[in-house]
């Protein structure tokens, strides 16, 4: 008596397995689109589509921390440096990062330096990043009162020589009596100047016009 011939080749068992991975991965992309639409979706859809197929939405190969984008020409797509250095030492060379590192360390430095400059209109984000760098500059500089600046190198014209840097951000971190004090470096265009009577004007006459202009 003959024995039944057994079916299971490892042709077969191998294209049903790639059947039922490309089922799955279909299946996981319809539901990405669903959850996805300005109609909204489910509750368990969305649950099923985050707890399952959103890593498939992302390459595997590529790493999640670091933003390849496509430049505008804009100021925040420039080059973006530290540079920390003592108050009122002029002699002294700061400190800048990242230039001692390269690769992955340098990229880190630069993200940093450019949230530091983004954060500038931002009330609750204002100066954390910076009075944290210079805390953690103290002990390395020799001094608990330091300056700490981002410097901006716009984006080269095509053809044109390199740019030069400019300062985005400039603040002074210091210790006072065990708390860290941020003291930022406001152009002087930011500031109000005090109003002074012409030489040999009316003081009077000035005066009146201050107090006619407060209260309007």
């Amino acid at each position: 008596m003959s024995k039944p011939i057994d079916n299971k080749t490892p042709l077969s068992v191998t294209q049903a397995a790639v059947t039922v991975a490309l089922a799955a991965y279909l299946l996981g992309l319809v539901l990405s689109i669903v959850a996805n639409t300005g109609s909204g979706s489910s509750a368990l859809v969305r649950t099923i589509k985050n707890r399952l197929f959103a890593p498939w939405m992302v390459p595997p190969w590529l790493d999640l921390g670091f933003d390849y984008s496509l430049t505008y020409g804009s100021e925040e797509d420039g080059d973006f440096r530290l540079e920390v250095r003592r108050q009122g030492d002029a002699k002294t060379p700061p400190v800048r990062l990242p230039d001692r590192f390269s690769g992955e360390r340098a990229a880190r430095w630069q993200r940093l330096a450019r949230s530091m400059a983004a954060t500038v209109d931002d009330a609750d984000r204002d100066g954390v990043l910076a009075a944290a760098v210079g805390r953690g500059m103290f002990d390395e500089l020799g001094s608990q009162d330091l300056v700490v600046r981002v410097l901006r190198t716009p984006l080269a014209d095509r053809g044109g020589p390199p740019p030069s840097p400019v300062q985005a951000y400039s603040a002074r971190i210091r210790m006072v009596d065990g708390a860290v004090q941020l003291l930022r470096s406001e152009a002087r265009g930011e500031v109000a100047p005090l109003v002074r009577p012409a030489a040999g004007g009316n003081t009077a006459d000035t005066k009146a016009s201050l107090s006619t202009e407060d209260t309007q």
